[in-house]
């Protein structure tokens, strides 16, 4: 499990890191950058589709998730008590998958900025994952600058389609000529890929 590099604290007049990339960039063996293991929040933004919550899951990789049903759940219950459960104060680790709708739930969207306030006091990491729309934004300055991180994730071009259709080809035990010639639908998603090649196994 990555852990915080405590030694080195972070100056206030730090700027917010900002990183782009695909998913693939920042999953396997690669080392992760040192803002995304030492920082307190890390936002990870994207389309939908392209591997936000895979990448949240490779930068916290033993952390609480929270998203979905469940998620909405203890929001819920914590507008309901005033606060969030401790299990969720103290985790060392945690991802806030798909916050969704923040504009019109005043009072989820301030437990959330109060939540990651005290998490990034005391010493707790955690990464925000962006849902059905630009919620997630709204929670970026619950913490300092310099305490936060952004990972901006896009869907490969040309020559990076190719090779990840090629890649799940061999993973599939499909000819890597079929991959080659592959068309799917725009817009162009790693999901799409992979069903087409799936149909195209099935198909013999």
């Amino acid at each position: 499990m990555f852990g915080v590099a405590r030694s080195k604290k972070k100056k206030r007049g730090d700027p917010p890191a900002l990183l782009a990339g695909t998913s693939s960039q920042y999953l396997g063996e690669r080392p992760l950058p040192r803002v995304l293991r030492e920082r307190a929040l890390v936002m990870v933004l994207g389309p939908r589709g392209s591997g936000k919550s895979a990448v949240a899951r490779q930068i916290l990789s033993g952390a609480l998730v929270l998203r979905g049903d469940r998620l909405d759940i203890e929001a819920t219950r914590a507008v309901r008590r005033r606060r969030w459960p401790e299990e969720l104060r103290v985790a060392e680790e945690l991802v806030i998958d798909g916050p969704s709708f923040l504009a019109r739930r005043v009072g989820v969207r301030r437990l959330l900025e109060r939540l990651l306030a005290e998490r990034a006091a005391d010493g707790h990491r955690t990464a925000v994952v962006q849902g059905a729309d630009q919620s997630a934004l709204l929670l970026a300055d619950a913490v300092e600058p310099h305490m936060r991180a952004t990972v901006n994730l896009r869907f490969p071009q040309r020559k990076g389609r190719r090779r990840f259709a090629r890649r799940i080809a061999c993973e599939l035990d499909v000819p890597v000529e079929i991959a080659d010639g592959l068309s799917v639908d725009d817009p162009w998603t790693y999901l799409k890929v992979i069903r087409a090649l799936h149909r195209q196994k099935r198909q013999g």
